[in-house]
């Protein structure tokens, strides 16, 4: 896989990104953890934690959702609630989402 030059992406999505990890490092902060403290808590690597508290484009967002989960970022598991109010997010748990041929059956 190929990693995304940040300079092509949009605005918004760089911001975003940046707004992460600086939403990590304060909350690692007013916990009193250190980089290192954090890192081994999610199972991570402390340069991966680094990446993700700078903003890199290349970090897996399985490593950033760990790092929330152990933070116990409670408005995470808010937003997380409230997608299930979303009327597109109802209609696919209703099972309205179209239907895909199985890759398997393309094969044979």
């Amino acid at each position: 896989m190929r990693r995304r030059d940040p300079t092509s992406e949009p605005l918004e999505v760089t911001q975003f990104v940046g707004d992460v990890g600086v939403r990590i490092r304060v909350m690692r902060l007013a916990r009193g953890l250190t980089q290192k403290d954090l890192a081994e808590r999610a199972d991570i690597s402390r340069l991966t934690l680094m990446a993700i508290e700078a903003g890199s484009f290349g970090s897996r967002f399985a490593d950033v959702a760990r790092l929330l989960w152990v933070l116990d970022d409670v408005s995470l598991q808010a937003s997380l609630a409230t997608a299930a109010q979303d009327p597109a997010y109802q209609d696919a748990v209703r099972g309205n989402l179209p239907r895909f041929k199985s890759r398997k059956k393309d094969l044979e």
